[in-house]
């Protein structure tokens, strides 16, 4: 059995609550009031496939990076998604817990974790989301893709470069939606997601990827996995896919 506080207690060390953002619903998404739970399972998202899969594996925790809630509401139906997961999740006893941009900001949080997966070197800090880093002799571009599709195991990118720009030496990321920060730092490359046609269209002077929301921040569960691996040994990281194919 699996002590759910110490588990609790272990993420809020390492992304502290009082780092989420105001507008955020980090934390808990479902409290039954249980301290025990037979397994753990990690997701980015609580979808009905990643409950599914819970109550196959019995996992009766589940800790994800998005909140399964962000608005209040007042009754609960069958056609609203997110209130159909979670008379799923109470119907099956599992508890829900989201660590959302507290988890981006954190030390070693999803966007250390995305800059580092790039081998950069002189990893800095510019705001709460962005990361910079360098190649001293720098890339191509060409190997800096391929770096990148690597680092995320993914084949589709959408990539802007109206500057014709071939050679990298600094860059910066965002994970997830984070196409207001393309002009935070001033980089050869900045990889975010979720990068909208108005946002493209101004980009100058440096290449902008949209790698995508799920392949930037996936990488991360990996990393809570290990971190609560001596209280959850057994704890599972859910199959998820992003929404989006290409055709």
């Amino acid at each position: 059995m699996v002590n759910v506080n110490k588990i609790i207690s272990i993420l809020e060390a390492f992304a502290p609550s009082e780092l989420a953002e105001q507008w955020d619903n980090s934390g808990w998404q479902i409290n039954l009031g249980t301290n025990e739970a037979v397994n753990v399972m990690l997701c980015l998202s609580v979808t009905q496939n990643v409950i599914e899969q819970a109550i196959k594996q019995k996992c009766n925790l589940i800790i994800a990076h998005h909140p399964l809630f962000f608005n209040e509401f007042k009754t609960i139906s069958a056609d609203n998604v997110s209130q159909k997961i979670l008379v799923e999740a109470v119907k099956h006893e599992i508890q829900i817990y989201s660590a959302h941009t507290n988890l981006d900001k954190a030390k070693g949080g999803v966007n250390d974790v995305l800059i580092k997966s790039l081998g950069v070197k002189n990893v800095k800090v510019v705001n709460d989301y962005v990361r910079t880093g360098s190649y001293p002799k720098g890339i191509s571009l060409d190997d800096f893709i391929l770096k990148l599709k690597l680092s995320l195991n993914t084949q589709n990118i959408r990539l802007i470069n109206p500057n014709n720009i071939q050679t990298i030496k600094t860059v910066g990321v965002c994970s997830g939606s984070g196409s207001e920060f393309i002009n935070t730092a001033d980089v050869d490359v900045f990889v975010t997601g979720d990068i909208k046609y108005h946002s493209a269209i101004e980009v100058r002077n440096k290449v902008v990827i949209d790698a995508g929301h799920f392949e930037t921040e996936r990488i991360v569960l990996p990393i809570i996995k290990n971190l609560i691996e001596k209280e959850a040994p057994n704890a599972i990281i859910a199959r998820e896919n992003s929404p989006f194919i290409t055709a």
